[in-house]
């Protein structure tokens, strides 16, 4: 076996729960993966270790830097609990494919919005991450980006950057676009209706 192809089993036992719990009851491993006999010995003693569990705590935690870091607001506006749920679900449906931090936040964004969540501000705020990280990804490629608030951003936004959370915003449809200068920085063009 390729030291690639056994990192790659290890890094499953560590980010899967359901795989290193298959391993620790002696299912088979993967039949893609060309394992010696020995290379199976060590991984499922690895599997039984329970140090695995702090690299899983290690590893969550990353993943979950990840998103506050480039989704602040919109872990902000969940809270705690709510993330916790959110994250959890998002984490059982696609496991860690890379470490990259872009793809990942922009999947959590898709996977918020087709959970469609009856949550006050909560489209706005997404909408507005999510063309920021795409605005991102694309660099000086990139299209303008449309957002249409459901509310005035501007106190929703506010008190979510300030910490804390909106509060009795009225509804008003705002059409923004938001497209990155030549200087590099992201500007927003408001049109409310």
């Amino acid at each position: 076996m390729s030291l690639h192809g056994f990192q790659s089993i290890l890094f499953r036992l560590i980010a899967e729960p359901e795989f290193r719990d298959g391993i620790r009851a002696q299912k088979p491993f993967p039949p893609r993966v060309e394992l010696s006999t020995r290379e199976m010995r060590r991984l499922r003693a690895i599997a039984d270790d329970r140090g695995l569990d702090i690299n899983r705590t290690l590893h969550k935690g990353f993943r979950l830097g990840k998103l506050r870091a480039l989704l602040p607001m919109t872990c902000q506006l969940l809270g705690g609990r709510r993330l916790s749920r959110e994250l959890s679900r998002f984490w059982l449906e696609r496991p860690p494919s890379s470490f990259s931090f872009l793809p990942e936040a922009l999947d959590f964004c898709e996977f918020l919005k087709r959970r469609r969540l009856r949550m006050r501000y909560l489209h706005d705020v997404l909408a507005f991450e999510r063309a920021l990280l795409r605005l991102e990804a694309a660099g000086a490629d990139g299209h303008p980006e449309a957002v249409a608030f459901e509310h005035d951003p501007a106190p929703v936004l506010a008190a979510l950057a300030a910490g804390g959370r909106p509060r009795h915003v009225p509804r008003q449809r705002v059409d923004a676009v938001a497209t990155r200068g030549q200087d590099g920085h992201i500007q927003w063009r408001m049109a409310p209706h």
